[in-house]
């Protein structure tokens, strides 16, 4: 049991996830995208999620949130993010899982409950990115 690694997990998932998410998907999105939940307004959000947001903010704050835990430089978060979004398929696990999660969220869960569904599909998504941060030090 690592306590810093749970730690940096936790400290991304309530400030980012829970937080910064919530402003997001539920404040900033409607009016970005509309609040309807046509099937042309689902894919917007879910392909500017898969494809900007997330390669670009979402998953280099969760390196960064682990290098600030384990105080190594800014540097080395992200060029641990690009190895493994190139070389360990972190950007395909990502959108296998949470393209049809994003597509049921805002078609089907209301949106008071959509960071709480997505909270909870997010342990899940941790414990996968964990396995993948940790590799290295699994092969060591």
């Amino acid at each position: 049991l690592d306590l810093r690694q749970n730690f940096a997990f936790t400290l991304y998932g309530g400030l980012y996830q829970g937080v910064f998410l919530e402003h997001m998907f539920n404040r900033v999105f409607p009016i970005w995208f509309g609040r309807g939940s046509k099937h042309q307004q689902i894919v917007s959000k879910v392909l500017f999620i898969l494809l900007i947001f997330t390669p670009l903010l979402t998953l280099p704050c969760a390196y960064i949130t682990k290098a600030i835990v384990f105080r190594y430089s800014l540097r080395e978060a992200l060029l641990q993010y690009w190895d493994d979004a190139i070389n360990h398929a972190l950007l395909k696990k990502y959108w296998t899982l949470w393209g049809p999660v994003n597509y049921f969220a805002f078609a089907v869960v209301p949106e008071h409950l959509r960071i709480t569904f997505m909270a909870v599909v997010s342990f899940f998504w941790m414990i996968i990115l964990s396995s993948i941060a940790n590799r290295v030090k699994d092969t060591d």
